[in-house]
């Protein structure tokens, strides 16, 4: 994945932050054609080509953050400012989540090994005599790989003693674990929709921006300017991405125009009773395994791959689920906005009639900066429950499900947990041998993203300095006969 501090992020921002500006000074109707021109003055010494192609790559990344389908909907002759206006006239929530712009994409070539200039033509050549197709030959006393022959196993890679051996990806495509983005015959991504999980770890990998999110941003903040009620629901990973205690970003978020925030560690304490008590009870029945149903990614993975496991998931809605049902309950006329680091929350909540939104972290932070909000500036909202619950904000990183769960069983009974801490295309595999070689636990907690929900398409921090600032929240409570997946696998 790439690192967060990059100049893309740097661009993302700046125009999320523009068109958000132009927004609430009510100027974005007629001046939303100019921000690439400001983004991208003509004094600038161009990353692309030229400063032409950089402009209308700001283009599309403003169709992007409109919620366009730049795939099917993308008329160049048509003005940001139209756009905008069909935009703002409906409130429909983006799906699929992901779209490309074919204009951005490098068009890399396919995934390749090559030997360096670091390879010594050492006597033992490990490289030779562990390659199973013979593809690997010596001139002038250097490795050379035979690509036609090569099948990308990267035996010569993992025995070469002075990695020697290069491997080149494709950044979207090793990081898809489902194989959904593929070349179309132009060379450009593609997004194999019937496919793909959403999970978003093809946008965080590419370095070129090619795939992008489709936003939900502007249905919120028309709602947050036209003075609506509207709940923000923040998910228990936010402690740690702004520069603040948690207190003060409930403070930032009701100085943007929310009108109350709700913790989804209320309804992470919902979910981890249920849980708790289906566990009991599959437990006892002597069923088998049982997976969470925390993770929206996980959820589209069996959904559409693994439908075996559709009957070993918990019936239990998500945290999101029951804190939207709480508080449409206790406020039926607000608007209820889940703030979260996740792109596969969009497409759960576009599904669910509860959620009337969903922003990702990077979004909250061009709202922010976009009204002059400094998190660090604001005095701490007391809102009475800041440490209600607190065991339950653990739910943000790996282990941190099962250990909420563990902890309200109501029977003395010994539990086996397995973490699934991120899905790569490794991890996959492994999951589809569940169907004739279940794992003998008794809980599989399952994570998309490594290192838990800090650790998101939409966060904004590096899980290390998100950690760092969560203080006291930084790990879930250790649960008691963790199992390690894949050394399970390698035990049978």
């Amino acid at each position: 994945m790439l690192e967060l501090n990059n100049q893309y992020t740097l661009i993302k921002r700046k125009v999320q932050t523009e068109v958000l500006k132009q927004f609430f000074d009510d100027t974005l109707t007629q001046d939303a054609d100019k921000i690439p021109f400001t983004i991208i003055p003509k004094d600038r010494i161009p990353t692309r080509c030229c400063i032409y192609k950089e402009r209308a790559m700001i283009r599309y990344r403003i169709m992007a953050l409109l919620g366009i389908n730049i795939e099917e909907y993308d008329d160049e002759m048509k003005p940001l400012t139209e756009y905008v206006k069909e935009v703002l006239a409906k409130d429909t929530p983006p799906l699929p989540i992901l779209t490309t712009i074919s204009t951005a994409c490098s068009s890399c070539p396919p995934d390749r090994y090559l030997i360096s200039d670091a390879c010594r033509g050492c006597f033992a050549r490990p490289c030779l005599a562990n390659c199973p197709k013979d593809c690997i030959s010596f001139l002038n006393g250097q490795a050379h790989i035979q690509e036609d022959r090569c099948i990308r196993c990267g035996k010569c890679k993992e025995v070469c003693p002075f990695h020697a051996v290069v491997h080149i990806p494709v950044p979207c495509e090793e990081a898809c674990p489902v194989n959904a983005i593929k070349k179309n015959e132009a060379g450009y991504v593609e997004i194999d929709y019937k496919n793909c999980i959403s999970c978003g770890r093809c946008a965080m990998s590419c370095p070129f921006g090619a795939i992008v999110e489709r936003s939900g941003l502007l249905p919120v903040v028309k709602m947050l300017k036209a003075g609506d009620d509207v709940t923000a629901m923040i998910a228990p990973s936010i402690e740690g991405q702004f520069p603040g205690t948690l207190g003060q970003i409930k403070q930032a978020l009701l100085v943007s125009g929310f009108t109350r925030v709700i913790e989804v560690s209320q309804g992470a304490e919902v979910t981890s009773d249920h849980e708790a008590e289906e566990l009991t009870r599959k437990k006892e029945n002597h069923e088998g395994y049982m997976t969470t149903s925390c993770c929206p990614a996980y959820m589209e993975i069996v959904d559409k791959h693994l439908p075996f496991l559709a009957t070993k998931r918990s019936t239990a809605r998500t945290p999101m689920g029951y804190t939207a049902e709480i508080s449409k309950k206790n406020f039926p006329e607000s608007k209820t906005i889940f703030i979260g680091p996740c792109l596969a929350k969009k497409v759960e909540g576009a599904r669910s009639a509860d959620v009337d939104g969903v922003i990702t972290y990077s979004e909250l932070a061009s709202l922010f900066m976009a009204k002059g909000v400094d998190v660090r500036e604001l005095e701490a909202a007391d809102l009475g429950d800041t440490s209600t619950f607190e065991d339950c904000r653990g739910f943000a990183v790996t282990t941190g499900v099962a250990s909420c769960v563990v902890s309200r069983l109501k029977e003395d009974l010994e539990i086996q947990t397995m973490p699934i801490n991120g899905v790569d295309k490794k991890m996959f595999r492994m999951m589809k041998v569940w169907e004739k070689r279940p794992p003998e636990v008794d809980l599989i907690e399952v994570m998309c993203c490594e290192g838990g929900c800090i650790n998101g398409p939409g966060t904004i921090v590096k899980p290390s300095v998100a950690l760092k600032l969560r203080g006291g929240n930084n790990a879930a409570t250790p649960v008691k006969s963790m199992r390690d997946p894949l050394k399970m696998m390698e035990k049978k």
